[in-house]
């Protein structure tokens, strides 16, 4: 067998055992976590319409 050949189904058989372990890992590995929830300290509350950028009660910029 020519060693081009050879070297070719080798790497195909590498291909095919790592695309199975991948497979298999994705099916069946640990689920990935949640994200965290996103703290909203500065956020105002408000109804809507009201540009979050812009505070009516705060003295004009200078």
């Amino acid at each position: 067998m020519n060693t081009g050949v050879r070297i070719g189904l080798y790497a195909a058989g590498l291909a095919v055992a790592f695309g199975a372990a991948y497979g298999v890992g994705d099916r069946f590995g640990p689920a990935p976590a949640p994200p965290a929830p996103v703290e909203h300290s500065e956020h105002q509350e408000g109804g809507a319409g009201e540009e979050h950028s812009q505070d009516d009660d705060a003295p004009p910029a200078s």
